[in-house]
Formats: structure tokens, sequence, C-alpha cells
């Protein structure tokens, strides 16, 4: 099933009405760690409705130890993953996402 398009609130600082981005690459790594659980390390390729201009975007998920399936909750706050993690994300984006295609956008990053 592919990923549901993603609705961003603008900075409150700032106002204005919440944006909408779909996803169109996909690529996910699971990470276990024992006591702590589980985390869905995601890179995606993202193209803003508004303007069509597209952009990476790292998040995660995570669940407790023994967790199922309906146990994964977006990860808040800022992502981070072991180095050699994030280029096995990479290259994995480039060469068989799981969802949709990530086309020229990762060009230029060598792993």
């Amino acid at each position: 099933m592919p990923p549901k398009p993603i609705h961003y609130p603008p900075p409150k600082a700032v106002g204005g009405k919440i944006q909408e981005a779909e996803i169109v690459g996909r690529a996910m790594i699971k990470e276990s760690f024992e006591n702590w659980g589980d985390y869905m390390r995601i890179l995606d390729k993202i193209i803003w409705k508004k303007d069509g201009h597209i952009e990476l975007r790292f998040c995660q998920y995570y669940r407790k130890p023994n967790g199922g399936d309906l146990d994964w909750i977006f990860g808040q706050g800022a992502g981070h993953m072991h180095p050699k993690t994030l280029v096995k994300l990479i290259k994995k984006a480039k060469e068989k996402p799981d969802h949709g295609d990530f086309g020229d956008s990762l060009n230029g990053i060598n792993v």
C-alpha cells in the first residue's frame, strides 16, 4: 500500500495554512534494540502539492519491545541513526525502494 499524503502545519511564528506533500518514493530499514524496542528508519522523497518542488524527508517510527504491527508510533523529535544505517538507507532508496522511485534526486550522493 502506498504511503498516505503528509500534512505540514506552518511554523507557529509564521502562521498560515497546512501544506500537503505526496510521498513518491520511500525506503525503510528496521533496527531492533534489546530493551528499547524497534525503530523503522525512513527516507522519503516528497513533492509539495502547492508548487511541485521536491525534498527528501528523514523520519522514523518506534514501537516498544515485543510490540506488534499496530504498536508503531511516529517518532517525534530529531531523527538519529548510526552512520552505517544512513548509508544502507540511501543505498536502498537508490537501488530498490519499498515504494515508488527516487529518480535522480539522490545523484551526487555516493555510498
